[in-house]
């Protein structure tokens, strides 16, 4: 799929172009939007990813821990 803001060829499927950024998915209208996307490379969105998955773990873990230390002073 070319892209229509710079003419870049990307994989077919994509959602974004690979080198700047606009949307490559026809909007309701049948024209493909060239809204700007943030810069951010997959890398990047992996960092924040995992780094946002290793919050939720603690995060439970925490939880589970008051919760069963709780339970245990209750008895």
């Amino acid at each position: 799929m070319q892209c229509p803001k710079c003419g870049t060829e990307n994989p077919a499927g994509k959602i974004l172009c690979r080198a700047c950024g606009a949307r490559l998915r026809l909007t309701s209208s049948g024209v493909a939007s060239t809204v700007p996307a943030p810069h951010e490379s997959d890398q990047d969105l992996r960092r924040w990813l995992t780094y946002d998955l290793t919050r939720i773990v603690w995060v439970m873990a925490v939880v589970i821990g008051v919760g069963l230390g709780l339970g245990l002073l209750l008895k």
